[in-house]
């Protein structure tokens, strides 16, 4: 039961004109914020700094939640709601909406920054000779011994985190839609959701870097950690947690709406 309902949510997803658009958003969101950085000598340095000194990451929440989070409220609002859960069951429904957003999304932040790094390739080096971007952040990041032979592959690792950040805010966001039941104002949640949880650990994470939300999911400026495999590790580990409470609070919110 549960393939037959992702099957109709990747449909959704995939076949519709949301996801392509949201993906050259993505693209542009990167490309416009590199335009303040005029004297880049490499793609390494642009990739580092319009994520890092931009607004690039707040921008990509919002893009990245247009590929599928409304999909809840967009159920509620065509009074479909009601129909698909006593046909697929509760835990059926939020199960298959929770892949599907965190897979649409995921894929919106991977696709739309591999087409700005490929995009940026065909103008600059990937890594320049003499890197002001190697120089500065090899020693500070623990991915910096892939610098500057494994170039790619050390941008491929931030991207790569950089999905799992976007696509934790989405599932948490499709949660709180829950609660929202409007289709457009749910692509703001996962922008705001970000603001509260850098106020929320702004104190405590002077002291303890690993609860603040950007620096879990970012490997190539300064870390937490000296060992790459736990930075992985751990930033796994958090976006199953957005999953968990992700889960429970949709399946507390629409039980009692439909007991």
């Amino acid at each position: 039961m549960l393939l037959n309902v992702l099957k109709a949510d990747f449909n959704r997803v995939f076949k519709g004109w949301r996801f392509p658009l949201a993906v050259v958003l993505m693209f542009l969101v990167w490309e416009l914020n590199s335009k303040r950085f005029v004297n880049s000598q490499d793609v390494l340095y642009l990739f580092i700094h319009v994520w890092g000194r931009s607004i690039t990451p707040l921008l990509a929440m919002i893009v990245t939640s247009t590929a599928y989070v409304y999909s809840y409220c967009e159920d509620a609002e065509n009074h479909f709601l009601r129909y698909c859960i006593e046909r697929v069951g509760i835990k059926n429904y939020i199960a298959s909406k929770l892949i599907a957003v965190f897979t649409a999304s995921f894929l919106v932040a991977v696709l739309g920054s591999v087409l700005f790094v490929v995009r940026q390739g065909m103008e600059l080096p990937l890594i320049a000779a003499e890197s002001i971007a190697v120089e500065n952040f090899k020693p500070e990041s623990c991915f910096g011994f892939l610098l500057p032979e494994h170039g790619a592959f050390y941008m491929g690792i931030q991207i790569f985190l950089d999905g799992l950040y976007c696509a934790a805010m989405s599932v948490l966001a499709l949660a709180i839609s829950t609660f929202v039941r409007n289709s457009y104002g749910v692509f703001a949640i996962p922008f705001l959701q970000n603001y509260f949880f850098l106020y929320l650990f702004s104190r405590i994470s002077i002291n303890y870097p690993m609860l603040y939300i950007e620096v879990i999911y970012n490997s190539a400026a300064p870390t937490y950690t000296d060992n790459p495999f736990f930075l992985i590790a751990y930033a796994l580990f958090v976006t199953f947690l957005f999953m968990i409470v992700s889960w429970v609070v949709m399946l507390k919110k629409i039980e009692g709406d439909f007991s």
